[in-house]
């Protein structure tokens, strides 16, 4: 209990005693106004008179409670993570509602390398992994180096980043998010990587002019640092599993019948996930040009065009 309250004199948030479930509390006001300390100045400005914030971040805390006490997840820590679905700008707060809390803390929990969240997070998909690493190798022996590595890779820092778990935001089920990263890491043991080469940097970086056509050619030669920022943003805008599907695709040349099977769906549902995933990708690709190019409307238009009709064919060609 003497921990606990120290993390409340660290919210700087008074203390009030929640009698039913003996556990500390904060009102969606008091919340609301640590969130303000804790955000951008532009988002605080924004979000200023908006008591929505500090009514999701009570929601989200609430739900949260009995999960953050068990794996030893601090009140701050966990407003903080809740804080990054909070847009620069303090705009719209729909991904801040879409966050599991639970699954959250316990993400959380492993972050920190709590034996209870580490212990729980075994139990409820150490099988379901260890199924989706024998779907891409049954032989027992790939399976437990298999396993090792993904431990490593989750649970490990690396350097002075963070383990790989601390990325996971809590918009989608953990389980599904655990699962994307142990197929990227049983592929790259597979095909005999020794280093990940981030999707973001084979493809911003990786994209040579001379796999493209020549009109596309001529737009990344005259507007190449702006076609790599925008292309790298529009890849940031992807989910993991949007990620992951395209580099085992296209990267690993993974069918779409076996990527199906890893994911437990029928082909034609996977042909329309790498369908959506390749859409977005040159949407967003399109959307962060516009943002960037300071061109006459005309220019911009065939910029697009071009863009759009060739982007997707350089794809597969630039990593092949």
């Amino acid at each position: 209990m003497k921990a606990r309250g120290a993390a409340l004199i660290h919210l700087g948030i008074p203390r009030r005693l929640d009698y039913a479930g003996l556990m500390p509390s904060f009102s969606p006001s008091q919340l609301h106004t640590r969130a303000l300390e804790l955000l951008s100045s532009r988002a605080a400005r924004a979000l200023e008179t908006d008591a929505t914030l500090g009514t999701l971040l009570h929601a989200l805390l609430e739900a949260s409670a009995h999960a953050r006490t068990r794996f030893g997840v601090s009140d701050d820590d966990f407003l903080r993570a809740l804080l990054r679905h909070v847009p620069a700008d303090g705009g719209s707060l729909g991904t801040l509602r879409t966050v599991q809390a639970e699954e959250l803390a316990l993400a959380l929990g492993c972050a920190a390398g709590h034996p209870v969240a580490l212990a729980e997070f075994d139990q409820r998909f150490g099988a379901e992994l260890r199924g989706a690493l024998q779907r891409v190798d049954p032989s027992p022996a790939f399976v437990d180096e298999a396993l090792q590595a993904v431990r490593e890779r989750l649970f490990l820092r690396r350097d002075r980043s963070e383990p790989k778990i601390a990325s996971y935001l809590g918009t989608g089920p953990l389980g599904g998010w655990a699962r994307a990263v142990t197929l990227r890491v049983a592929i790259n043991l597979r095909r005999g990587a020794t280093v990940e080469v981030p999707l973001d940097e084979r493809l911003a970086q990786g994209l040579k002019t001379e796999a493209c056509g020549p009109e596309l050619q001529l737009i990344k030669i005259q507007y190449r640092e702006a076609f790599q920022q925008s292309f790298r943003a529009a890849l940031g805008a992807l989910t993991d599993q949007e990620l992951n599907l395209l580099r085992l695709h296209f990267v690993g040349g993974t069918s779409q019948e076996k990527l199906g099977e890893l994911y437990n769906v029928h082909r034609v549902t996977m042909a329309r996930w790498l369908a959506h995933a390749r859409e977005r990708l040159l949407l967003a690709t399109q959307r962060e040009l516009q943002k960037r190019l300071k061109v006459e409307a005309e220019e911009l238009h065939d910029i697009l065009a071009l863009v759009r009709s060739q982007l997707s064919i350089t794809l597969t060609r630039a990593l092949a």
